[in-house]
């Protein structure tokens, strides 16, 4: 439940049936919030792939400008265990500051032991009110495939330590046969690009949704990267995921999700000169 703390001060969001279009609109703290577990695998030079640690994670997103505190997720009820989310700022200009927590797991029994399928509710504070136990359910399911990650510059496929930072890159893969439309049509199955330079994380990011540099969809069959946004003879770090929801909602402007992740990492290099600055120590 919501109660939104401006106007209508004690009208609490769908117990008292005082819900309005325009309620719904104003909130103003959170773009999404969710829960996901993530399968991992990384690309290496001839494209094979190496299966890594799989993750959780739980996370509520924040509007530019926006206040979450006091926020937590509680597991399913086989063990009920309340985890509190901790504050995440974000250097990127791409993407927004979180409540978030995560788990690497060393086995994808552990991830179930430890996160078992059922529902994940979420309570936390915004600037307009609380939100308490906002739940979204993991559903009978498995993850996606692996995407595979292919580099074209100039129509032309490249390997992936010949990137050209003065060209346009695009960034393609496999088409994501498993993604479909949201019945609910609150989010669609997303894909998710990202690129980290030793500097920054998300030096590069496809976009969440809700966020102002919009998102992609699973019918999206690339990502462009524009010429100059690498720099040269650097080292970067990367990811492509898709993501199946198994439940989606909408508590009150505040849309919520579960997700089954596939996620491909990839390490690669451009070339050229490099700047020995370019690379600085907190």
């Amino acid at each position: 439940m919501y109660r939104l703390l401006g106007t209508l001060t004690v009208c609490l969001f769908f117990a008292s049936g005082c819900e309005t279009k325009q309620n719904i609109l104003t909130q103003k703290d959170v773009t999404f919030f969710g829960t996901g577990k993530v399968s991992r695998y990384q690309q290496i030079n001839d494209g094979s792939l190496q299966r890594l640690e799989p993750l959780f994670f739980a996370e509520i997103f924040i509007t530019d400008g926006g206040t979450v505190k006091n926020a937590s997720v509680q597991l399913p009820q086989i063990s009920g265990e309340i985890k509190s989310l901790e504050y995440r700022y974000s250097e990127s200009d791409e993407i927004g500051d979180v409540m978030y927590i995560s788990a690497m797991l060393d086995s994808y029994e552990s991830l179930e032991d430890e996160f078992p399928m059922g529902d994940y509710s979420f309570s936390f504070e915004t600037s307009e009110g609380k939100v308490k136990n906002s739940i979204v359910s993991y559903k009978n399911s498995s993850f996606p495939p692996h995407p595979k990650i292919i580099f074209i510059q100039n129509e032309k496929k490249i390997e992936i330590n010949e990137v050209d930072s003065e060209k346009e890159l695009i960034i393609t893969w496999p088409e994501f046969s498993v993604g479909k439309k949201d019945p609910k049509k609150i989010l669609d199955d997303p894909i998710f690009v990202a690129i980290d330079s030793c500097n920054i994380e998300d030096i590069v990011h496809s976009g969440r949704p809700f966020e102002k540099n919009g998102y992609l969809t699973y019918e999206a069959s690339e990502y462009s990267v524009p010429a100059g946004k690498l720099e040269p003879g650097q080292n970067y770090d990367m990811y492509v995921e898709h993501a199946i929801f198994t439940d989606t909602q909408n508590d009150n402007g505040m849309p919520g999700f579960a997700t089954l992740a596939s996620s491909t990492y990839m390490s690669f290099k451009t070339i050229g000169n490099h700047d020995p600055n370019y690379c600085r120590e907190d």
